[in-house]
């Protein structure tokens, strides 16, 4: 007789129409009991966490969030978690969120090397998260944030996880109809002459500082209801904004996910990957081609959601109905001992 899974079924919080209501009664509360601290990095960086851990939970769920993310934009995924029995952590990235920015311009989303963001990841699960001896560990990561726990996993071969679960990776940046050598090349070029003028890595091309976006020809969700929500929380929460990427950080990305995908043979945790059908932001074919290099015997599996955008878990209720029912299809046939 198969024993029973330990990771308990998620259910999805409520409908989108009622998120305003269900954020005030309901979530809001649970957020702002839910402790806080502060993680003192190798460098010196002051990086913000929150976490819920429940006291029955075998497992806990760890989020590595996307860029210009902040740990509030998590907080109905968190309570959908907590009320299904998991322990949630989540760490703002340096340079974001709540955690100490790097430059003069608050708004700038810079990185001086990748490697920094999992170094970040790798303390925070030796000193915050696995103190709390849980016996399983799930890893959830968004666009960049699975960038971050690619190379976490890579870096750190006795990491606690027992699965890893990617929605939308940044694998691979989006680039239209530019041949993404191309554009590769031209941003790789564009940051050698930054650097002949200037110490401060400038903007990449397009990009500027924090300001509010109209709903209509976003490429995140196409859910008014939760975006109008967000928009709202980084308002109410003005330290939290963040603008544009530099030419630095793109160049940092690319160094990065190129190694990503050199390593991906090597893989060796169970994972699921959630691909955002209609994603604008990362590019589904560099997905696609990692997936492919995943080891053959290797626990895999890989679910294109349907109408997606590129922020899954802020997409209309059947999106979200839908990635749910892949993660609690995914989890229920990860191993464990």
């Amino acid at each position: 007789m198969k024993p029973h899974s330990p990771f308990p079924i998620i259910k999805p919080l409520s409908k989108a129409a009622l998120l305003t209501e269900q954020w005030q009664k309901r979530v809001q509360p649970f957020w702002h009991k839910m402790p806080e601290g502060e993680l003192i990095s190798h460098d010196g960086t002051r990086l913000f966490y929150k976490y819920h851990h429940s006291p029955q939970a075998q497992c806990a769920v760890v989020i590595s969030a996307g860029r210009m993310e902040m740990a509030l934009k998590y907080a109905e995924l968190s309570y959908e978690l907590v009320q299904a029995g998991y322990s949630v952590f989540i760490l703002d990235h340096r340079g974001q969120g709540l955690s100490q920015r790097s430059l003069g311009n608050k708004f700038k989303g810079d990185i001086i090397d990748f490697d920094l963001y999992q170094q970040d990841f790798n303390q925070f699960m030796l000193q915050i998260v696995q103190p709390r001896q849980h016996k399983y560990h799930i890893a959830l990561g968004h666009s960049m944030g699975c960038a971050i726990l690619a190379t976490y996993l890579a870096k750190q071969p006795k990491h606690p996880f027992v699965a890893t679960i990617l929605a939308a990776p940044m694998f691979g940046i989006y680039t239209s109809i530019v041949p993404y050598p191309v554009a590769q090349f031209a941003v790789l070029a564009w940051y050698k002459v930054n650097r002949c003028f200037s110490t401060t890595p400038w903007y990449a091309p397009f990009q500027g500082d924090y300001r509010l976006k109209p709903f209509k020809n976003n490429p995140q969700t196409s859910n008014q209801e939760r975006y109008l929500w967000l928009q709202q929380q980084y308002q109410q929460q003005p330290k939290s904004q963040l603008g544009g990427v530099t030419l630095r950080w793109l160049e940092q990305a690319i160094y990065a996910m190129e190694n990503i995908h050199l390593q991906a043979a090597k893989w060796s945790t169970p994972v699921l990957l959630l691909q955002a059908a209609e994603d604008k932001v990362v590019a589904n074919r560099s997905q696609d081609n990692w997936y492919q290099a995943l080891p053959k015997n290797l626990n895999k599996q890989k679910v294109s959601i349907q109408g997606a955008k590129h922020e899954i878990f802020m997409e209309h209720d059947a999106i979200r109905d839908n990635a749910f029912n892949a993660i609690n299809d995914f989890l229920q046939q990860v191993p464990f001992n």
